[in-house]
């Protein structure tokens, strides 16, 4: 249900898990267009539902194997950790951020157009992202309409992001771009507890907006 329906709000779909880039050692093979990692390594999954997160570690631990692509590993151990979230916090991006526009060109046609963390539009799309996921997660509640106040909003600021961090993804066969680096995220705790269990910005059941707090 998660991955393929999700949570729906004005027709506007959001499955609610994001997760990380592989971290570890690796190298990168130009031959052979692969690149190669070193045990150990770690992924990170993170959701806004507990049951799947517990569904997934039982399943993890039942069969100690887990495949990534055509790749069986061996899981060595699962840790839940827990972060001390407040009002600001800096934060280190897991995997990439992404937000954008669909613009409508002169011929007619439609353009994706992606933003940059030096663009207010960056942190303003993805505090207005938040408040329609949270309403999403909620729409089952009799008051989830009233779940975040109307002026709650969170703010991304760059602190250690340059050029370098762009990433710039062919997914299967769509570019995105999306932005890694370190950040200052503010605001409303609801809605940066809601953003650091599911990703912050869109595509995040993709792979997208997934982050570690540094504090």
């Amino acid at each position: 249900m998660l991955h393929d329906k999700g949570f729906e709000i004005n027709n506007r779909k959001f499955k609610l898990f994001t997760f990380s880039r592989l971290q570890g050692n690796f190298k990168i093979d130009k031959r052979s267009n692969t690149i190669i990692f070193h045990p150990p390594f770690t992924l990170t999954i993170s959701s806004a539902l507990d049951q799947f997160i517990e569904e997934l570690a039982n399943e993890v631990l039942a069969n100690k194997n887990l495949r990534i692509g055509k790749t069986t590993v061996k899981i060595n151990s699962i840790e839940i950790p827990t972060a001390e979230l407040s009002e600001k916090n800096k934060i280190k991006m897991l995997s990439p951020a992404t937000i954008y526009s669909t613009l409508k060109k002169a011929d007619g046609k439609k353009k994706t157009y992606y933003y940059s963390p030096f663009e207010k539009e960056f942190s303003e799309l993805i505090s207005q992202n938040a408040k329609k996921k949270i309403r999403a997660f909620r729409s089952g509640d009799q008051d989830g309409s009233e779940i975040i106040e109307p002026e709650a909003k969170i703010e991304l600021t760059p602190l250690n992001v340059t050029t370098r961090n762009e990433k710039i993804i062919n997914y299967k066969g769509t570019v995105i771009k999306g932005w890694t680096g370190i950040y200052e995220l503010s605001g409303n705790r609801k809605l940066i507890k809601l953003v650091y269990d599911t990703g912050l910005g869109g595509k995040n059941s993709q792979g997208f907006g997934c982050f570690d707090v540094i504090n």
